[in-house]
């Protein structure tokens, strides 16, 4: 597994205070909405990338505004065995708008041949200015290997390099990026036959416009074992909505969907 730790923004400092992680929770993607429950109990396929956000409370800062500090990521496979780490590694953040909290973000690529089980994450954030820690620890489920989509997350960009979080001004394109994995083959062709489709519902759950579709059936190499996709959408108006999307292996007869939420304001 492959990871990383990104601590996004720091405050003003909160002398005395005992440093403390708060609002700990799986994101899809960088900046995503929280995985609700039930999808957090179901595990992640392995291909995806897991994404976690939480806060860091009460860090020191000095004059000019900036918290000095390391962080250590560490993941244990099912059977405790350490698979990944990375750091300690120093690092500072920079006081933007007040308060007393750091935004952090962690993730982990979950490789496509992991094994299913109950994968555990330790995050060690230490203050370097009072050398005090304090620790998140994790669990978290990966299922076998199966069809399904992962990698899912929004961006501002078509290229996939700006990460967004699902709110977004009227006028603006979000993108809706994810990728198809452990899709089944036709044993002569060597080809998939992948449908895939979003559709976005209103607050009263109708569908407010058409929907949007794609396919994968032929010249996909047979290296490829995902298929990453995209699907771009236009925000006209203000709202809350949900996202719908949903991809089937026609060959396998298996079918996953993925919900996020969307809220529109007017700009």
């Amino acid at each position: 597994m492959f990871g990383s730790l990104l601590c996004l923004a720091a405050f003003l400092p909160a002398q005395g205070e005992e440093l403390e992680i708060v609002n700990a929770r799986p994101t899809f993607g960088m900046l995503g909405s929280t995985i609700d429950k039930q999808l957090k109990q179901q595990g992640r396929l392995p291909g995806d990338v897991a994404y976690f956000a939480f806060d860091v409370k009460n860090m020191t800062f000095d004059k000019d505004g900036r918290a000095f500090y390391s962080f250590l990521v560490e993941v244990r496979d099912p059977k405790g065995t350490l698979i990944y780490k990375e750091g300690p590694r120093n690092a500072i953040a920079q006081n933007s708008l007040g308060g007393n909290l750091l935004p952090c973000q962690a993730n982990l690529d979950i490789p496509l041949d992991s094994e299913p089980g109950t994968y555990s994450l330790k995050v060690v954030v230490v203050d370097r200015a009072t050398k005090k820690s304090v620790v998140l620890e994790s669990k978290g489920k990966v299922r076998k290997a199966e069809f399904g989509l992962v990698q899912v997350g929004t961006f501002s960009d078509r290229e996939g390099k700006a990460p967004t979080p699902h709110l977004g001004v009227i006028g603006e394109t979000m993108y809706f990026n994810f990728s198809v994995a452990h899709f089944a083959r036709d044993k002569e062709s060597k080809q998939p036959k992948l449908d895939v489709s979003l559709r976005v519902l209103d607050d009263k759950g109708e569908q407010t416009g058409p929907l949007l579709t794609g396919k994968a059936d032929k010249d996909i190499l047979e290296t490829y074992k995902l298929l990453p996709m995209q699907f771009g959408l236009s925000l006209n108006r203000e709202g809350n909505f949900t996202v719908e999307l949903t991809a089937t292996d026609h060959l396998s007869g298996k079918t996953d969907r993925v919900r996020l939420p969307l809220r529109v304001l007017k700009n």
